[in-house]
């Protein structure tokens, strides 16, 4: 046999097993991903270990996983959750739902509203206040209009003693906020839940 012809013949081998190598590791990866993607279960979040209420959820501290059942839970997805400030601590392992998230920014309005009393030094931008409908006549005991709202601003009315909050209110509270502004009443702020 020629040395030509034996060199073509081993060529031939070492592609046709490199060629063999590549199959067999495309065959794998798409079993796995056949499996992957055909496992039982819904997709969740869980926290990889514990989150304090407060904490600012990381990419490096939930991942994706499959669970049986979310038992009525409303899914959310790691882009929706990270950045998300956790409402109520979260233990490792625990699959992470809406519930256990602080109301999204988009689930709160701003709104500015004149305040009947000046608010102490201490209330100032990133303060949780209530929000108080107090009767200037003072025959209606006073009622809350808002809770856990978020102090964006407070300025001076230029009208006198009175002063304009601006805060961020849960959606279902903006109409009773707006609805004390067209009544004999004044709004007057309290500390409310600490951040």
């Amino acid at each position: 046999m020629s040395p030509i012809l034996s060199f073509v013949r081993r060529r031939l081998a070492a592609s046709r097993t490199l060629v063999g190598i590549a199959l067999v590791l495309a065959s794998v990866v798409g079993v796995v991903t056949v499996i992957r993607l055909s496992t039982p279960g819904e997709r969740a979040i869980m926290a990889n270990n514990f989150l304090a209420a407060g904490t600012v959820i990381t990419a490096d501290a939930i991942d994706e996983v499959r669970v049986s059942s979310l038992a009525g839970a409303t899914p959310v997805s790691a882009t929706e959750i990270v950045g998300r400030i956790v409402g109520s601590d979260i233990g490792a392992g625990e699959i992470i739902t809406a519930r256990l998230l602080e109301p999204s920014p988009s689930s709160r309005i701003q709104v500015s509203v004149p305040v009947g009393v000046i608010p102490p030094a201490n209330m100032n931008a990133g303060s949780t206040v209530d929000l108080w409908a107090v009767d200037e006549e003072s025959v209606n005991p006073p009622m809350t209009v808002a809770l856990n709202a978020t102090v964006v601003t407070i300025v001076d009315s230029g009208f006198g003693g009175d002063a304009v909050m601006t805060v961020l209110v849960d959606v279902r509270e903006v109409d009773r906020v707006l609805a004390v502004l067209d009544s004999s009443h004044f709004i007057v702020a309290t500390s409310g839940a600490p951040l």
